[in-house]
């Protein structure tokens, strides 16, 4: 299911529920003489149909099960991760500037890219990164059952073992960070920390380096999991040269400010979560 198709889906049963609710509301209103139930049930209506739509499109709403978003915020350690890749040239260029500026990351990947550049996958294990799993193909899983999320999981940890990765982090990412309730169970039986993000700076929209920069230090405080791209789906072609522009700016501002990086298993152990 595409991007595009979820909302649909999800648009239609937001909208379907309501005009039900609406109407049962309007027949006890006019029809049984029920005012303050048509009302009651009216306005109850309409914060669960919010509620639900919210559960699904904010992707650390804990409705669907606990995601790991934010580390401790009393310490200095901040968590820099990548989705999408990898992809050349940007992973590459992403590396150099990590490996010279002494800082770990960790990279969210796509099972596909992996199966297709796979000396990139190779270099971000052996340059002391962590890999975690984006699923196989970035497909959509928002009303995913669970064995379909599981297929995604296993079928992309197989590409980064396929490609020589040795040891893999425990962590799961959703695409858009959308996962159903089961498809969030599923996952965490099978061992994985479903993850997401503090906050993300949309630097796949290409907005120029300075308003990433000026994003990032905005939103980047202790114990905060940054989002950038070094990838995407699909066999075309996108411009993340943006992302690597601002990325030693990002290091240098955020470690004048007395922080540093680490990875999110970092972030994590000390919440003893792993």
């Amino acid at each position: 299911m595409t991007k595009r198709g979820a909302l649909s889906v999800l648009g239609s049963l937001a909208g379907t529920f309501f005009f039900l609710v609406a109407g049962v509301s309007h027949w006890l209103f006019h029809h049984r003489g029920r005012r303050r139930l048509g009302k009651a049930l009216l306005a109850a209506g309409i914060a669960a149909d919010g509620l639900f739509l919210y559960s699904f499109l904010v992707p650390n709403f804990p409705l669907t099960g606990r995601v790991f978003y934010s580390g401790r915020t009393s310490g200095n350690r901040v968590a820099l991760t990548f989705d999408d890749g990898p992809r050349p040239p940007y992973t590459g260029q992403i590396l150099d500037v990590l490996k010279k500026e002494g800082v770990t990351a960790t990279f969210f990947l796509l099972g596909e890219n992996a199966r297709r550049y796979p000396e990139l996958v190779r270099r971000i294990e052996v340059e002391g990164h962590r890999i975690g799993n984006h699923g196989m193909d970035h497909g959509i899983l928002m009303f995913a059952g669970g064995a379909r999320a599981l297929a995604q999981a296993q079928e992309a940890e197989q590409a980064y073992l396929d490609a020589g990765v040795t040891d893999t982090a425990p962590l799961f990412r959703a695409p858009h960070g959308w996962l159903s309730p089961v498809a969030h169970r599923a996952l965490s039986r099978r061992g994985y920390q479903v993850t997401g993000w503090s906050k993300g700076v949309w630097d796949t929209a290409s907005p120029g380096i300075e308003a990433i920069i000026s994003r990032t230090g905005e939103i980047l405080r202790p114990g905060r999991i940054l989002l950038l791209h070094d990838g995407w789906s699909g066999p075309g072609d996108e411009d993340r040269s943006q992302t690597v522009g601002a990325l030693t700016e990002i290091i240098r501002s955020t470690r004048a400010r007395g922080m540093e990086f680490v990875t999110v298993e970092q972030l994590m152990r000390e919440e003893d979560l792993l």
